[in-house]
């Protein structure tokens, strides 16, 4: 069974392709930058190419590699941000299913809509390929309840307020990479930042991001955790509307905010520009606490995970969030995330054979 996982973020595209179980890919595929004019295309070890300007041309793009380099795919499987209170586990896609994730785009702005422009293109690309939806969202689906309640009434509640927790593939790509940890908090440190704990029977007992990934720590361009007086007053003393204020909160804010617009971790560090050491400052205070409020959930506390393209590749920033926490016994470790591998095992486990679908 020949499977092709696409992977959108905010401005990118990662795609691999495998023939089977092990998840090892015939061929990789890495578009970055999308819809500005420095928009790449990487295609297996090649140099990169100029990308197309819309998600649709590079999905076509894509469906042009693949179909040069191998037949095509049997199932198509898509990582989806947010799965909203209806989608839990991975699910086969249709047409119910694409409306349900519609209706959560605002709760995800900056990832749910080019999640589902590539779907929809894709679903045009391999029409009898069988097309299955993963979510950020599923692992948290099993957080104990004194985790997913939020301290809001029972009406809210009603409503579909809790916490979905984000960054589930991530937390997936560490627990297959690493068997052997147990009783870990992993922080995962790039463009969008969370940080979840893991108990010793390698389920979450809490994680950062709740109701949507504007929560939390702070990210490059997210506000993190926020008084939520703070946007009634802009509201109602400033004129501001919601769509301005989601704006602000998703991308205005964070490091970007601090510094005057620098959002990128190796920007900052160069710089010694007073914002750019301020919001490096405040970005380890925030992992650092982050770390340490989701260390309080768990029996004990072996392992410190660190992923991400920050906290994979910053040795910097790891030894200031270390000196912050005063490790003493814990263990920490770098982990490379590959959640299109973490895609492809979920697929064929829900399409492959005895699955009966």
């Amino acid at each position: 069974m020949r499977v092709l996982a696409l992977n959108a973020g905010s401005s990118s595209l990662k795609v691999a392709v495998s023939d089977h179980a092990s998840g090892e890919p015939l061929l990789r595929i890495h578009a970055e930058r999308l819809l500005t004019p420095h928009a790449t295309l990487t295609i297996g070890e090649a140099d990169p190419l100029s990308a197309p300007a819309t998600l649709e041309g590079v999905v076509d793009a894509v469906a042009s590699a693949v179909l040069d380099t191998t037949p095509g795919p049997d199932v198509v499987v898509h990582r989806i941000v947010h799965g909203g209170p209806k989608h839990h586990r991975p699910t086969v896609v249709d047409d119910d299913v694409v409306a349900d994730l519609d209706e959560v785009v605002a709760l995800a702005p900056l990832h749910q809509p080019p999640a589902l422009e590539t779907l929809a293109r894709a679903r045009t690309q391999w029409p009898d390929a069988r097309h299955v939806a993963c979510f950020d969202t599923a692992f948290h689906a099993d957080l104990p309840e004194v985790s997913r309640r939020l301290p809001v009434s029972e009406t809210l509640r009603a409503q579909g307020v809790r916490r979905y927790g984000f960054h589930g593939l991530a937390v997936q790509s560490v627990l297959l990479a690493r068997p052997d940890l147990t009783d870990l908090v992993v922080a995962h440190l790039g463009s969008g930042c969370s940080v979840t704990a893991v108990g010793g029977d390698r389920l979450p007992r809490h994680t950062s991001m709740a109701f949507s990934p504007d929560s939390g720590m702070m990210s490059a361009t997210r506000t993190g955790d926020l008084d939520p007086e703070i946007l009634l007053y802009l509201i109602e003393r400033h004129g501001h509307s919601p769509a301005d204020l989601r704006e602000e909160v998703n991308r205005r804010s964070g490091l970007a905010g601090v510094s005057g617009g620098v959002r990128d971790m190796r920007d900052l560090l160069a710089s010694q520009a007073p914002d750019s050491r301020l919001a490096v400052e405040m970005f380890v205070s925030s992992a650092a606490m982050a770390v340490a409020a989701a260390a309080t959930t768990l029996d004990q506390w072996s392992h410190l995970v660190f992923t991400g393209g920050v906290g994979e590749h910053s040795a910097e920033i790891r030894d200031r969030i270390r000196a912050r926490l005063r490790l003493g016994g814990v263990q920490d470790h770098v982990v490379h995330v590959d959640e299109e591998r973490v895609m492809d095992r979920e697929a064929r486990l829900l399409t492959g054979p005895g699955s009966g679908r």
